[in-house]
């Protein structure tokens, strides 16, 4: 027998010859020369000295692995030596090939290997020759083009944080009374929806994008108007007994909206209470609406929603009769949210927001969620101290 006469010497456990077997048989079908115990062992031959013959005449050794293989004492020698024989793999002395599903441990890791978990016979028939061969896997014919490659102004928009310093800059103005409309005095909340892109690139949509009169309906009105305007589109309510809008949503032409109302934090017999319910609840449902127009236009994700409360000092949360606390800021900005996906659950995504008015006013957080972070309509008793 000529020196590496075999292509293929088989190291396998006793209690996996039917995998051996069958493995050996598919190669040889395809061509391939195999020592295999169950063929090429004689009576009367020497046990061990046919191992060592195997695995020195065949120019790769196939280690079949399995629990029952990393456990026997045999078969260690069998694949330790071909993985002496070529330690950097440039010639593929040693193949492995996984049988079972166990975790490979040491040096064996680090060795790539045919894997026939979870195949069925066709599949397990082509990884074992397409794993032995020893040919550049270059195909015939070119693959396709992936496509263009985005580039990844998201993800430095978000790590500059662009967005806050939009936001810091406009609560600015709005605490010197410069909003898109003269709005009635006293205290007032914000909603602004940032997209990144309105940002980082310089949009101006067309007017014929901005008009949305019945979806950019403002806070705390049944009744609205609405107009062209400098900064692109406005809708605005106010009551008939008032010349200044309660409430507008301003659609800036790059594509931000700015909704502002002074109507559901207006005073009630002199109390400066915030209705949580309603203020809670209607901010995620308007959004909702808001939201869609900004999709409407194409204009991507990810947005950043900001909340801020002006003029608010004395106001609180609470049993109306009978406040813990009151919040002690002119302004109060509430966390930013980022909104990923057009199907985000606004509910969830503004509880740390809304859970920071409560705690200016002496609560946990608010009374509209569950423990589990659910929104919940507060309907029951209001805890006590």
């Amino acid at each position: 027998m000529t020196e590496k006469e075999y292509d293929f010497f088989i190291s396998y456990n006793g209690n996996d010859k039917s995998y051996a077997s069958w493995i050996s048989y598919m190669l040889e079908e395809a061509g391939h020369k195999v020592f295999f115990q169950e063929w090429d062992f004689k009576t009367g031959n020497n046990f061990i000295l046919q191992m060592q013959r195997g695995s020195e005449c065949a120019k790769h050794t196939l280690a079949l692995l399995s629990q029952n293989y990393l456990n026997a004492l045999y078969t260690q020698p069998e694949w330790a030596s071909a993985f002496a024989s070529d330690p950097t793999g440039i010639n593929q002395k040693l193949m492995p090939v996984r049988i079972e599903d166990i975790e490979l441990e040491g040096l064996l890791p680090q060795i790539i290997y045919i894997d026939l978990v979870g195949k069925e016979e066709e599949e397990a028939k082509t990884a074992i020759l397409e794993g032995v061969s020893t040919e550049r896997k270059k195909p015939t014919s070119p693959p396709p083009f992936p496509g263009m490659i985005p580039m990844r102004e998201k993800n430095e928009i978000i790590q500059e944080k662009y967005y806050e310093k939009w936001l810091e800059s406009r609560i600015k103005e709005l605490e010197e009374n410069n909003f898109a409309e003269n709005i009635l005095e006293g205290a007032k909340f914000a909603v602004h929806l940032v997209p990144f892109e309105s940002i980082a690139k310089d949009i101006s949509l067309p007017t014929s994008k901005l008009e949305h009169p019945t979806s950019l309906k403002p806070f705390f009105t049944s009744g609205w108007d609405y107009k062209f305007n400098k900064y692109g589109y406005c809708t605005f309510a106010k009551w008939s007994n008032s010349e200044k809008p309660h409430a507008y949503v301003q659609f800036f032409r790059n594509g931000i909206i700015e909704s502002v109302d002074a109507g559901i934090l207006a005073e009630s017999d002199g109390k400066k209470f915030i209705p949580f319910v309603k203020f809670e609840q209607d901010i995620f449902n308007y959004t909702y609406k808001y939201l869609q127009v900004i999709k409407s236009v194409d204009i991507k994700l990810p947005i950043a929603l900001s909340i801020t409360l002006f003029n608010i000092s004395d106001y609180f949360v609470g049993n109306p009769k009978s406040p813990r606390e009151k919040i002690n800021e002119s302004t109060l900005k509430l966390p930013t949210v980022i909104i990923n996906s057009w199907d985000d659950r606004l509910e969830t995504l503004l509880k740390p927001s809304y859970d920071l008015i409560w705690n200016h006013c002496g609560f946990q957080g608010s009374l509209n969620y569950d423990d589990n972070g659910n929104w919940r309509e507060f309907k029951g008793n209001y805890p006590t101290w």
